[in-house]
């Protein structure tokens, strides 16, 4: 009789400790479970949507700021490796850093002011595409020159940068994959200055005509 008690005892001393376990591993499973964060891109566009376009996510406002680490697909980021790579196999630089004023003369396209900008070796310069809203014009000019460049081929990478910080080159890349169909666009996020970092040489461009005919 002492026995039965005594094991009744330690069996109710258990099951607290037992009870205590099984909550427990369950809880751990769903803290392991957790959703991963949201993208880089959107959380600083919720964060503040009045930098943003209301209906197409593009940055409006405030272009020279800390840049997310992401971009929607399709395009997608690079290093500097990685862009110094895709050059050397074909790809198109495009540089849309912006131009002196961000204005062009409206009789023969070309930018005043604007003096030689160190960038990339075989880049292009094409300023102010990556403006949060373009004109009818800068668009129609920012596709044909992209079609020139390409021969028309939208399968052909295309390597879009500008400096760091700055959210021009997040929306020309953006602009390029998802209203002109360009299928391997690479955003190369520390443009000219991680070009400088890993000590590699810059060559000068100068900005290229808007087409005013």
């Amino acid at each position: 009789m002492i026995r039965i008690v005594a094991l009744m005892i330690c069996m109710a001393l258990a099951a607290p400790a037992a009870a205590t376990i099984a909550l427990a591993g369950p809880a751990a499973a769903v803290a392991l479970a957790a959703p991963a964060a949201g993208p880089d891109w959107q959380a600083r566009r919720d964060a503040r949507p009045d930098l943003f376009h209301p209906a197409t996510g593009m940055r409006i406002a405030h272009p020279r700021a800390p840049t997310p680490t992401d971009i929607p697909a399709p395009a997608r980021v690079v290093d500097a490796p990685e862009a110094r790579a895709m050059l050397a196999a074909g790809a198109v630089a495009i540089d849309v850093y912006s131009a002196p004023n961000s204005r062009h003369d409206e009789l023969d396209g070309t930018w005043p002011g604007a003096a030689p900008r160190l960038t990339l070796p075989g880049a292009v310069w094409l300023p102010e595409v990556g403006r949060g809203t373009l004109s009818d014009q800068m668009a129609r000019w920012y596709a044909a020159e992209l079609a020139r460049l390409t021969d028309g081929d939208t399968a052909r990478p295309l390597v879009i940068f500008c400096v760091a910080d700055c959210w021009m080159s997040w929306n020309a890349a953006r602009r390029a994959a998802e209203d002109l169909g360009y299928s391997a666009v690479a955003w190369f996020r520390l443009g000219t200055d991680g070009w400088l970092d890993q000590g590699w040489p810059l060559a000068p461009a100068s900005p290229r005509p808007v087409d005013v005919d």
